[in-house]
């Protein structure tokens, strides 16, 4: 796809209407965050043991940091004397720490409070804490380093972070980074794609983003050493992707770990405002706008979970946080309610108010985006409509299949945000069900039963055929294949997306039986909103509030009383028959009128 031309093609409607968020909405953004603690809890959390030593020091930097930039921009001024405290703690621990990956994020996030601050706290004070940050020894203190070979092969992401951190020190004169870049930045270029998208174990979309927004972290902060051009390179390419990759409801790709958390679509507007700037130095000022619009339609979808209710969430449901509902067991509301603010200051860094928005590719679509090998991802967007198919997928998480149908304006669990997984390393109540489900084909197995393109991910291979692009139509097929495939030799998922929703067709290859089926998951709850569902032979409805989704059919729906789980919510599976081996299935979305 040429992404360049895309963005020159579009021209700004008549009625485009400007966001009309600035920097400050950033740090409306992580002062909610951080409202989500109260003082008296955050007293609670420094040390009381001998030691003196932070016992959590990953959340417990990033809300120091989070304090830190509020200050330093006038707000929570009567925090101060607790975040004294609390930098005493941080930068006390980090010198002391060993054995504790935790603190390989953690000196990064206490650099930029220091930064945040250093004007503003006694020259004594600052001292003090650079002299206690000096101590800081990479191959001692952090975790994710180098030191044999297999090490090296467990290097990932976090090394990253705390080479952030350590560029962060260099740059106060605490240290110099250049045997620590030579020795690490090398081995972690190969675990970049042709696209400059990082990959950690097992390719989860967040964790090369993650990963992208970190670095450019080095860069805002003045480096240009001997791989910054590498660097560079990499951040170029890939945030093209971040770009395109935005639903059409504005929110981040799902895929792998820690998925569906706020802080995911802060990372979409760190990035996209880095981009931004880019762009803008370069003279391209439409593409310039478009990130700028990305990175402000990306934030503005977060105060569904923040505004108007009793406690701020971290995820996106609204079950109690207590029930750590959708989240993995390191994703703790302690550590990744403030995470949606420390990144959000990723955004604010690179923020430049006088760049004039530009309409993004998600609200304007007319696009089919695939992703390398690596991450097996198919992107479309038309008309307000977009999908997200996963093709080889990390059962750990998701399903192979199309996993996501949002639409602009809509609630996006109400079709699918994310598929099911069978085995989840993320949390739901034992008396949800759990199996792998996407919106996907079945068929009958030669050995018997059903068989769904859900279950299968290794040995599996795919082919993208482009049929159609245009502003109001596109249309594309995928092509299943491999030895995986029981009681057929593959199967062909055709989609169609326009101003109407989306439409499927598929067509088993060469099936012993003709026979075919189609998963199709019904939104229930999310743990606030209940929906109403109306079913036929031929079509089902589900309403919550004034939005319905509509599925239409040449098959027999069937649908079961069981519920299953996902990170959003709750679902009942339902089945779609037909006696040949060909299924059309539309999907639609529309607003009631009461």
């Amino acid at each position: 796809m040429n992404f360049t031309e895309y963005i020159r093609s579009i021209e700004k409607p008549d009625n485009f209407q400007p966001t009309g968020i600035t920097k400050n909405y950033y740090l409306d953004i992580i002062e909610m965050s951080v409202d989500a603690y109260s003082k008296e809890e955050l007293e609670s959390k420094l040390p009381k043991s001998d030691t003196g030593i932070v016992e959590d020091i990953q959340a417990y930097s990033r809300i120091t940091s989070a304090i830190a930039i509020l200050l330093a921009n006038g707000r929570k001024q009567d925090y101060m004397d607790l975040w004294l405290k609390m930098m005493d703690a941080c930068c006390y621990s980090a010198g002391k720490i060993t054995n504790d990956s935790r603190l390989d994020f953690s000196v990064k996030e206490i650099m930029l409070g220091y930064k945040a601050m250093k004007h503003k706290i006694p020259k004594e004070k600052g001292e003090y804490w650079l002299g206690l940050l000096k101590e800081v020894d990479p191959y001692k203190n952090f975790y994710y380093i180098i030191r044999d070979e297999d090490s090296r092969k467990r290097l990932h992401n976090i090394n990253i972070y705390n080479m952030i951190g350590e560029y962060l020190r260099e740059t106060e004169g605490l240290t110099d980074t250049t045997r620590y870049f030579d020795e690490h930045w090398p081995e972690q270029f190969t675990r970049f794609d042709e696209n400059g998208m990082y990959r950690d174990p097992n390719n989860p979309m967040l964790y090369d983003l993650t990963t992208r927004c970190q670095i450019q972290i080095m860069l805002e902060y003045g480096y240009r050493g001997k791989y910054y051009d590498k660097i560079d390179e990499l951040l170029k390419k890939a945030g093209l992707y971040t770009l395109f990759m935005q639903s059409a409801a504005y929110e981040f790709p799902y895929g792998g770990r820690s998925n569906q958390f706020l802080f995911n679509e802060a990372l979409i507007a760190a990035n996209c405002e880095y981009e931004a700037k880019r762009y803008k130095e370069l003279g391209d000022l439409k593409m310039a706008g478009a990130f700028k619009r990305c990175a402000h339609l990306a934030i503005k979808t977060a105060e569904r979970w923040l505004k108007g209710i009793n406690v701020p969430k971290h995820i996106k449901n609204f079950y109690p946080v207590e029930s750590k509902f959708g989240t993995e067991n390191y994703g703790y509301y302690d550590k990744y309610m403030v995470t949606l603010g420390c990144f959000t200051y990723i955004a604010f860094i690179s923020a430049d108010d006088s760049i004039e928005e530009y309409p993004a590719p998600a609200e304007i679509g007319g696009y089919i985006l695939e992703t390398s090998k690596d991450f097996h991802k198919v992107f479309a967007n038309c008309k307000g409509n977009s999908i997200e198919i996963e093709c080889k997928a990390d059962f750990h998480y998701d399903s192979t299949g199309l996993g996501r149908y949002h639409k602009a304006g809509f609630p996006t669990e109400l079709a699918l945000s994310v598929p099911f997984t069978s085995n989840p390393n993320y949390n739901l109540p034992s008396e949800i069900l759990r199996r792998n489900a996407s919106l996907c084909s079945g068929w009958v197995r030669s050995e018997g039963g059903i068989q769904y393109l859900s279950e299968l991910s290794d040995g599996l291979n795919h082919e993208l055929i482009y049929n159609c692009i245009s502003a109001d139509r596109v249309s594309f097929t995928i092509k299943y294949s491999g030895d995986v495939f029981k009681g057929v030799s593959g199967v062909e998922e055709t989609y169609t997306l326009d101003e109407e929703g989306v439409k499927i067709s598929v067509k088993l290859i060469n099936p012993l039986v003709n026979k075919i089926y189609y998963h199709l998951p019904l939104f229930i709850t999310n743990g606030k909103d209940r929906s109403i569902l109306n079913y036929y032979e031929n079509s089902a409805e589900v309403s919550v509030g004034n939005f319905k989704y509509k599925v239409n059919t040449e098959g027999t729906i069937t649908i079961g009383e069981e519920r299953y789980g996902n990170r959003n919510g709750e679902y009942l599976l339902a089945s779609i028959q037909s006696n040949k081996d060909e299924l059309k299935i539309n999907l639609s979305m529309e607003r009631l009128i009461r």
